[in-house]
């Protein structure tokens, strides 16, 4: 640690003790610029370093989808709101698609289809059967939500 002090006083920098520890990676994970890193074994019995985005990182765009896709939004247009929340979830994918995020990106995909689902239900006042009037496959993907079309009584998707 002292090495590390004196590296970093010669860069004109200086270390937080506070948030500073040293860790044995084996043994806990840390949670580091929105990722956290953990040591697993893999399926073939060797260890490897766990990279995924952290719960507060998730937590966090959770909150910003939500807080776009809410009742106040309902008079703005579908193409402004969705353009907007396309933006912030292009932007956190770009930044944490690493490591071993798949598993990740799936789930935020689809809680975020999930809302925009909910949001066009509550937009165009349905009163029944969320999952009829939207269902999944009309959403094909959360990059291009605005495949997501509203069912008319006949199944099909309204053009």
């Amino acid at each position: 640690m002292e090495r590390l002090k004196q590296w970093l006083q010669a860069k004109g920098l200086t270390l937080n003790e506070v948030k500073t520890r040293i860790v044995n990676i084996r043994k806990e994970g840390v949670n580091f610029l929105g990722f956290n890193l953990t040591w697993r074994k893999s399926f073939a019995g060797r260890g490897y370093l766990h990279v995924q985005p952290s719960q507060k990182s998730r937590r966090a765009l959770r909150e910003k989808i939500g807080g776009i896709l809410n009742h106040w939004t309902h008079g703005r247009s579908i193409e402004e709101v969705v353009g907007e929340v396309n933006r912030i979830l292009r932007g956190w994918a770009g930044y944490f698609h690493y490591g071993n995020s798949t598993s990740v990106m799936n789930r935020m995909k689809g809680y975020s289809q999930s809302r925009l689902r909910r949001w066009l239900w509550r937009k165009h006042g349905c009163r029944h059967s969320l999952w009829e009037h939207y269902p999944i496959n009309s959403c094909t993907s959360t990059m291009d939500s605005m495949n997501c079309r509203p069912r008319r009584s006949g199944g099909q998707p309204d053009e």
